[in-house]
């Protein structure tokens, strides 16, 4: 299979969660515009570590699992944080890329579509954006802490809803956590900020 055939896999497997999942439904249409945008690929130790060991996964995760998995190899993952932010141990246990939006590997200005590993026992500190936010699981468990709102442990197909500049953060447990994240509205390219304590 080509590398470009493991990309359109990928995005086939993405809309076809989408389409599965309510919440998703309820929160964002499918872009209508999806172009392809070659990069080079950018390689983290999560992509290695996505492909080894990514939790559990649910029936209906595992198509989109293992497409993401295939193109673990061929993607700009990124770091949003440095050593002074997050500690070495989270740089060397996380990544994300994005699969589809202003600056992905399919370019849309309707969502932003991330992909985002956490290996086991992690803390992901409060931050927060400007674009509204939806987690989906794909695999592993975490627990999500929004302001406002009650704690909650999410498995395959969990998801959870963050608002404009809600502080959010995550905690894995014995589990790495695999999420496939959707933003919507204003600052879609725009990073997230940690936030003030």
């Amino acid at each position: 299979m080509t590398v470009r055939a493991l990309f359109d896999d990928a995005l086939r497997a993405a809309k076809a969660w989408h389409m599965a999942l309510p919440a998703l439904n309820q929160f964002c249409p499918w872009p209508e515009r999806l172009i392809y945008q070659e990069r080079l690929p950018h390689l983290l130790p999560a992509t290695t570590l996505m492909q080894s060991a990514p939790g559990q996964e649910s029936d209906q995760s595992a198509p989109l699992l293992s497409a993401l998995q295939a193109l673990a190899p061929y993607l700009g993952w990124r770091h949003t944080y440095t050593v002074d932010e997050g500690g070495q141990h989270f740089l060397d246990t996380f990544g994300w890329f994005e699969l589809a939006g202003p600056t992905g590997h399919f370019i849309t200005d309707e969502t932003r579509i991330t992909v985002g590993y956490w290996g086991p026992s992690l803390r992901y500190e409060r931050h927060q954006h400007v674009a509204e936010e939806l987690y989906t699981v794909v695999s592993g468990e975490a627990q999500f802490m929004s302001d406002g709102e009650p704690d909650e442990i999410l498995r395959a197909e969990g998801t959870r809803f963050h608002a404009s500049n809600q502080p959010h953060a995550l905690q894995t447990l014995a589990s790495p956590l695999l999420v496939l994240v959707f933003w919507r509205g204003d600052g879609l390219c725009d990073p997230p900020a940690m936030s003030p304590s």
